[in-house]
């Protein structure tokens, strides 16, 4: 599955006046039920935030010190908490910001003055969130609308943090007396790193987050909430901050129908044909019965759908398009838009176009293997590699045991394949990558969702190649505050260094325009990236290697 998304990163630019709105605070206080301080100032502290409840929200994140370190709360999720500690740098409990950058001190150091203070400080968003257990409670679904109420810029990240309001305990948990504990973080979603919005956004956009979480260690699931927040990941600075309701919530326009997501796509191409799935998304307040599709390659000729049904708000319609046949250039683009909604005119183009990038498949030979890195549920990971009929010419999976395994890949004549990858859980799996020739990758993944597939030339008659990296060292594995990269060059070749995150997203890149030969000794610096795995992959010349590395 070929997901459309959009990826910005930048500093935070300018904001203008023009029709800000009123700030909810956020306090993001790092504690602990093992630190005699936090038990000290805590209860007025929660007191203050309690009184206060129509301008201040909060996000507790339970650390593991000092010792013995085994607060609950901590134990309960180990990741997140240390994630947004590591974060802010947080070294000393109590310790509390509000909105990121406003404020960093202890509890006891937040006022009522500072509260209205930091609540008079107008905010360029809006921010509704709605709540929902399943029947059986066994997972909590939530619904976040962030809409721009004036122009804001920057590294605009969005978070959805899943609380219990309040946990209480008969007797203390930890060393410091406290029996009753409120808004303890439970999960960060839809990532540690949230998710990325656009990096420029005017008065009357907005951003639309659907996530789910299947519940687990929560004591009452009658306190599970959940607070949102926009922050500039690289300033820190948090924009706006909201509660969850069980109310519904208010779309921003009324007609208003969104291309959510175009699939099937692949990102290589060599067959010169696309058969796309389109999701359409209502955001509308009124219930969207018809619209047109139209959609085409390289600007030919361009194919229509009509489509009639009834969406209600949120609800989505998931259309497969006909084949479209196309020559193949170095790079192809697919265009799809929607318009015409209920026969009249859309009251928010800008979500109305897609567009996605086809590159032409390299041609490759020889030995050629896929890597697989299984994670915990092997079961649901299965492959198929068509060939140019549609005919299945190997397959894999399911799964038994959890981790790496390296599988040759046997084609027996000059095609262009078609690789297909599938996971029943709908996460996708931790890994894989098509190679040949030893370290040369085709095409690489992991966290796809439930499906993707891709496309590789291949020919039986031998290119030469020649192999350019070698003597591969990666140290520290995991890392704290920088990655060493040894590899010896064997030719003149430019040199690419990239890290993506588990959800593909490039947290560093670092070009050399002409490496020399010899031995090459690399470091980067890792301290602004967040703890979690990571995928570090160096490219020269047509060789290339990819290595999980890991950050703590």
């Amino acid at each position: 599955m070929k997901k459309i998304t959009l990826l910005f990163l930048g500093v935070l630019l300018s904001t203008v006046a023009v029709s800000q709105s009123q700030r909810m605070v956020l306090a993001e206080e790092c504690t602990s039920a093992t630190c005699w301080p936090c038990g000290q100032q805590n209860p007025a502290f929660d007191a203050l935030l309690q009184s206060n409840s129509d301008i201040i929200t909060s996000i507790k994140y339970h650390v593991w010190w000092p010792a013995p370190g085994n607060d609950p709360m901590y134990l309960d999720n180990k990741a997140d908490n240390a994630n947004r500690t590591n974060y802010y740098g947080v070294t000393g409990v109590p310790h509390v910001m509000l909105d990121g950058t406003y404020f960093n001190g202890q509890p006891y150091q937040v006022t009522q003055s500072l509260i209205n203070n930091a609540a008079a400080v107008p905010s360029p968003f809006e921010i509704q969130v709605y709540q929902e257990l399943s029947p059986d409670e066994d997972t909590i679904y939530l619904t976040t609308l962030i809409h721009a109420t004036d122009q804001v810029s920057g590294n605009l990240v969005a978070h959805v943090v899943v609380i219990e309001k309040h946990i209480h305990f008969n007797s203390p948990p930890g060393t410091n007396g406290e029996k009753d504990f409120y808004n303890v973080m439970k999960k960060l979603l839809p990532t540690q790193g949230g998710a990325q919005m656009p990096s420029s956004m005017e008065d009357g956009d907005y951003v639309i987050l659907q996530d789910s979480w299947p519940v687990e260690n929560v004591y009452d699931n009658n306190e599970l909430a959940a607070v949102s927040f926009v922050q500039n990941h690289s300033t820190k600075e948090v924009f706006q901050a909201a509660n969850s309701s069980t109310d519904p919530i208010t779309p921003v326009y009324a007609l208003d129908a969104e291309i959510l997501d175009v699939m099937d796509v692949t990102e290589y191409n060599c067959s010169g044909s696309v058969t796309p799935t389109v999701v359409i998304r209502n955001n509308g307040s009124t219930d969207l019965t018809s619209f047109t599709l139209h959609y085409s390659v390289n600007d030919g000729e361009q194919q229509t759908y009509e489509w009639s049904g009834d969406l209600a708000f949120l609800e989505t319609a998931e259309i497969q398009l006909s084949t479209l046949d196309f020559t193949v250039q170095d790079t192809s683009h697919l265009v799809i838009s929607c318009d015409n909604p209920n026969g009249t005119t859309d009251d928010y183009p800008s979500n109305n176009t897609s567009s996605s990038a086809m590159y032409e498949a390299s041609l490759i030979s020889g030995n050629v293997v896929l890597a697989l890195i299984l994670d915990d549920h092997p079961e649901e990971t299965t492959w198929e590699i068509y060939n140019s009929n549609g005919d299945v010419v190997q397959d894999g999976g399911p799964y038994d045991t959890p981790g790496q395994m390296i599988i040759p890949i046997e084609l027996d004549y000059s095609d262009c394949y078609q690789f297909v990858i599938h996971d029943a859980g709908g996460n996708g799996t931790d890994y894989y990558a098509l190679v040949y020739g030893g370290s040369n990758i085709i095409f690489e993944g992991s966290d796809f969702g439930s499906i993707e597939r891709n496309e590789f030339q291949y020919t039986i008659v031998g290119i030469e190649e020649t192999e350019l990296i070698s003597n591969i060292n990666i140290f520290p594995n995991p890392a704290t505050d920088k990655l060493n990269i040894d590899f010896y060059l064997s030719d003149y070749a430019p040199v690419n260094i990239s890290i993506t995150d588990m959800v593909g997203k490039v947290v560093y890149s670092e070009q050399i325009d002409q490496a020399s030969p010899g031995p090459k000794q690399l470091e980067i610096n890792t301290t602004n990236l967040l703890p979690g795995i990571y995928l570090l992959k160096v490219d020269a010349g047509g060789g290339s290697f990819v290595r999980k590395v890991s950050i703590r």
